[in-house]
């Protein structure tokens, strides 16, 4: 299976404040990656530094066989990334419906697609995004992301502070995803390590901005231990 993104010696910057080093990693086609992490580790500079938000870069980034490390984060989006913040993005004062009509840049919203990962939607559709709960706007956000139909779907923390009945279904929504052959690569802190190393087909953990282990599900569920030792690293 090729790679739909590809990492090479990655490094990360903060104005001089180096925060990835050398990061070398792919997602395949139609592969759900997570990476691991405590809070701190890198995590979130790791999605911004492939989005082109924020950071200066060294090394490269390769989205669907063409070079993407110098391009602007617009035209990145473009291509077919969908990119779902830890902070989710939606715009507070207006209608979820609103927000979803932005995503896709049209008028028309066809939810029926949205419907099938998540049939509640339409009960949120008329309420405005500050109304909504956090469990409630995290869904949301993968949702708007879902309805751009992209390639790739990078997600910041997608079930972090919300309760476990909200988590598992953000990841039946993800595995949903994953099944209509969309790429995803999911960061997240340890807390939920049981369910998203069942969902992934691969896990990664990185500690102090360096990746420091990566392994297959059966590889991750042979070597718990030390996988949880690793994740608990800062």
């Amino acid at each position: 299976m090729s790679a739909i993104l590809e990492l090479r010696s990655l490094s990360a910057f903060y104005d001089k404040a180096q925060v990835l080093f050398d990061v070398d990693m792919m997602v395949r086609r139609g592969e759900l990656v997570a990476v691991l992490g405590r809070n701190g580790v890198g995590k979130t500079t790791l999605l911004k530094a492939i989005m082109g938000i924020e950071v200066t870069k060294t090394g490269k980034v390769f989205f669907d066989g063409h070079e993407i490390t110098n391009l602007p984060t617009h035209r990145i989006a473009s291509l077919g990334i969908a990119y779902v913040p830890d902070y989710t993005g939606l715009i507070p004062g207006i209608k979820v419906a609103d927000n979803l009509r932005l995503a896709v840049g049209s008028k028309r919203l066809d939810l029926q697609l949205a419907k099938q990962v998540y049939p509640q939607i339409e009960e949120l559709l008329e309420r405005r995004a500050d109304t909504l709960s956090g469990g409630e706007r995290k869904i949301v956000a993968v949702i708007r992301a879902l309805m751009m139909r992209p390639k790739l779907v990078l997600l910041d923390e997608p079930t972090e502070g919300v309760s476990p009945v909200i988590a598992s279904k953000i990841y039946s929504m993800l595995a949903d995803m994953k099944e209509r052959g969309m790429s995803l690569l999911v960061v997240e802190q340890g807390t939920r390590f049981s369910q998203i190393t069942q969902l992934a087909d691969r896990a990664l953990i990185m500690v102090n901005g360096r990746i420091v282990y990566e392994g297959s599900r059966d590889k991750v569920l042979s070597e718990i231990e030390t996988v949880r030792s690793l994740i608990a690293l800062g």
